[in-house]
């Protein structure tokens, strides 16, 4: 599996995360199938770090989505950011990568208009977060 098909599962796996309040191991297992150990880690890597820094990813969305609420913000939008914001501040994937997957990832899954507003959010996040 290549990192973008990985990537991808997490995204999912923290749509369902957005959707029911947790990550579900079954679906997981059921995502990932028969993928190599680097996948397998990279999205438990994904899930661990999301769950562990959840509170602090969402004070760093809300900054930045000016104007609205986490509850306002589209769930497959929410999930995408949650995935985005946490690579940004704890991993080392280079930043423009992280901002691009993510945008690919919400215009398969989400509004016509969202990756705008996605994008826009990371790209504060990264002036604002990751210029030190």
């Amino acid at each position: 599996m290549k990192r973008r098909e990985a990537r991808e599962v997490a995204f999912r796996l923290t749509y369902e995360m957005v959707m029911t309040g947790s990550f579900n191991q079954y679906t997981k297992k059921i995502l990932l199938g028969s993928a190599d150990a680097d996948s397998i880690n990279y999205v438990d890597s994904i899930i661990d770090g999301i769950t562990e820094h959840k509170k602090n990813i969402e004070d760093i969305i809300t900054k930045y989505a000016i104007g609205y609420e986490l509850n306002r913000i589209y769930k497959t939008d929410l999930a995408v950011l949650y995935l985005a914001v946490y690579e940004l501040i704890y991993t080392d994937t280079p930043k423009a990568v992280i901002a691009n997957e993510a945008v690919e990832i919400i215009k398969l899954y989400s509004d016509t208009q969202s990756y705008s507003f996605v994008n826009g959010i990371l790209a504060s996040v990264i002036k604002g977060e990751c210029s030190g």
